[in-house]
């Protein structure tokens, strides 16, 4: 055999287990286990209860029985009437045998018959058959191709970036614009006003402004009006421009001088948020950072479109409503000194309602909205370190621990150093999530955000903080959720349907080719591999458009065998050696194979450009199959069957469906 069919075997079973191991990825590192498992279950030598309707109550004394030992519990229940679940706020390995070895001895020392505690099994991927070493393990092998919303289930969300111009408008004290109440103005016997009382009221007032505008052109929805505070007006519109801006400003000012005594707008320049060409990127890198910082959310996909809108596709994803809870939040956070004359309604802190205050002034009660207007910002989150994290607090819930970068600690030391004995409320979104009085100076730069968290709740809060606030609002422009059961549907259908015409191809090879079909054959089979294993490499995504690229793709692998064996029949027939005619074969072939390739090639390209992410998945698909194809439907078919040609059996022209000529 000569050295290079040697070489040519070598590179063919090399090619075979490359693509093997990259497709299927037999062996790789373990995959990361996700959350410590802190759940424990105990099954008990007596049941507990003898009714399925007393188990919760029973679990509620358990519950009380543990966080008296001073164990922190997320859940208690009884499974059945002898087998109990707890769950703790453990989440480290440490804290988890701590937690286990607590809940075990008090369960003993009040219950006879308390087995060992068990951990269920919490792993969602695929576990390793055998696992030799920390870094490597071996696994079932399966396709690592990653797969799209169609097939295996999903959120698909398109975020579109809203611009925002925010007009503050501004009345005398002693002419405000509305009534603190919903009370009547109070009238003399002529139907005048005694003194001077506002006929508004707070939602009078907001439809009459919103009423202005949408007759001048301003679609409602895209008009928000508020008013916080009796003497204060705030106009938000979608403008996007700085005329657009004074024209809705006009209007609202021209609008209130008519018809409210002394009113000013506040602030000359409005406080606007445009959409320009890098608000989408930046946006994008936001919800990037958000959404890898989230466990459960793997490998999203999160494109721009246009200058105002962001893709996301959320594989996989089991709490859409959370996610796009997350997604949407413009997580700005500010401390906030709050004027000396508010104080909290009485007992709201302890019930962590901070939507009523006092006003001592006055001595009434005023909502949130109004103090958050009259109150100093002092910092906000561009201000923290990227670390914030979830921890256990000291009343049974979570809380969200923060750290000042290095440049504000000092600033922070002295804003708290001079306020003692102030309220400093820490708000996020507009909403006031703790109050706080400053008892001593802060000094280190750390803090606390409390708010009766539970788990989730401050992990997702530390994620939107670390993850940073977004440049402008975010809509849900368009939404869409695809199950997972009909993702497994389309998978088994797409398989089914690819393996038949798999089938059916190299069966005509066979038939039609004889010898060279089953080369084609073995060549298709390689072509498959190397075509999954380009696709993981490259990360593609497979959808269902991608799955009829690639059932496609094997049409147009065979398609240059049939152009290739055509040409060696005819060089056969015409009296040609084995070996010169696989010359011949090849080379009067290679041009229109390459001329037909080149134009699917232009036209896969056209369509990844122009097309939206699903015809982008069937282009990557086609244009990498035409590319694999290229190579083993030309250079490996024409090495194997160089070498079955210089076998005895290869010299059978029968084989090759070449009838003998016709003796002249």
């Amino acid at each position: 055999m000569p050295s290079r069919h040697k070489y040519w075997i070598a590179t063919i079973i090399v090619l075979f287990v490359v693509g093997f191991l990259i497709g299927f990825a037999p062996i790789r590192s373990p995959e990361s286990r996700g959350p410590v498992p802190s759940t424990f279950r105990y099954q008990f030598a007596e049941p507990l209860v003898s009714e399925a309707e007393e188990r919760e109550a029973e679990a509620e004394q358990i519950q009380k029985l543990l966080e008296d030992g001073g164990v922190l519990t997320m859940s208690v229940a009884l499974l059945d009437n002898s087998t109990l679940e707890v769950e703790t706020a453990a989440v480290t390995d440490e804290k988890v045998q701590k937690d286990k070895q607590a809940v075990t001895q008090i369960l003993q020392g009040n219950f006879e018959g308390v087995g060992q505690p068990q951990t269920p099994s919490t792993a969602t991927g695929p576990q390793p058959l055998w696992q030799p070493l920390d870094s490597l393990a071996i696994y079932r092998p399966s396709p690592q191709i990653r797969l799209g919303l169609d097939l295996q289930g999903g959120a698909h969300v398109v975020l579109r970036c809203l611009p925002q111009a925010t007009m503050h408008f501004t009345s005398p004290e002693d002419k405000p614009l509305v009534r603190l109440d919903q009370e009547a103005a109070t009238e003399d016997e002529s139907g005048e006003l005694q003194g001077y009382q506002p006929r508004e009221t707070r939602d009078s007032l907001r439809e009459k402004v919103k009423a202005v505008l949408v007759r001048k052109g301003v679609p409602a929805d895209e008009i928000t009006v508020e008013v916080p505070t009796p003497s204060l007006l705030v106009v938000r519109t979608r403008a996007n421009d700085e005329s657009t801006v004074k024209k809705h400003q006009k209007i609202v000012y021209e609008f209130l001088q008519s018809n409210y005594s002394g009113v000013e707008i506040e602030k000359k320049d409005p406080e606007t948020v445009f959409i320009g060409k890098n608000t989408a990127d930046k946006v994008k890198n936001i919800v990037g950072r958000r959404l890898y910082a989230m466990s459960e959310i793997r490998e999203p996909v999160i494109q721009e479109q246009g200058d105002d809108q962001i893709i996301v596709e959320l594989p996989g994803v089991k709490d859409p409503q959370r996610v796009m809870g997350i997604l949407q939040s413009t997580a700005q956070l500010e401390f906030r000194l709050i004027p000396a004359r508010y104080t909290l309604a009485g007992g709201a802190a302890e019930a962590g309602d901070y939507s009523q205050w006092m006003d001592e002034a006055s001595n009434d009660v005023v909502p949130w909205q109004q103090v958050y207007h009259e109150s100093e910002q002092a910092f906000t989150g561009a201000d923290l370190k990227s670390n914030a994290r979830p921890q256990p607090g000291q009343a049974m819930d979570f809380v969200v621990a923060f750290e000042l970068r290095a440049e504000k600690s000092t600033a922070f030391g002295d804003f708290t150093r001079h306020n003692v004995n102030k309220i400093m409320a820490i708000v996020l979104d507009g909403e006031c999530q703790m109050a706080p009085v400053i008892r001593s100076p802060i000094t280190g730069g750390r803090g606390v955000i409390e708010g009766s968290f539970d788990a989730q709740e401050a992990g997702d809060i530390a994620l939107l903080l670390n993850a940073g606030a977004l440049p402008v609002p975010l809509e849900i422009a368009e939404n869409r959720t695809v199950s997972a059961t009909l993702g497994q549907d389309t998978i088994n259908r797409s398989l089914i349907a690819g393996g038949i015409a798999f089938g059916f191809v190299i069966l005509f090879m066979i038939g039609f080719y004889r010898l060279p079909g089953m080369v084609a054959g073995v060549a298709l089979i390689l072509y498959v591999l190397l075509l999954l294993a380009v696709l993981v490499f490259v990360k593609a995504t497979m959808t269902l458009p991608g799955v009829a690229g690639l059932i496609l793709s094997i049409g147009f692998a065979v398609d240059a065998n049939v152009i290739i064996y055509e040409r060696l029949k005819e060089e056969l027939w015409s009296g040609r050696t084995m070996r010169s005619a696989v010359e011949a074969g090849f080379n009067r072939a290679w041009t229109a194979i390459l001329d037909a390739n080149v134009t699917t090639l232009i036209v896969a390209a056209v369509l990844y450009f122009l097309g939206t992410s699903l015809i982008k998945s069937f282009a990557v698909v086609l244009f990498l199959g035409i590319c694999v194809s290229l190579f083993t439907a030309v250079t490996v078919t024409r090495w194997m069957i160089t070498m079955v040609g210089r076998t005895s059996l290869g010299q059978n022209m029968s084989l090759y469906g070449v009838k003998p000529r016709a003796e002249q």
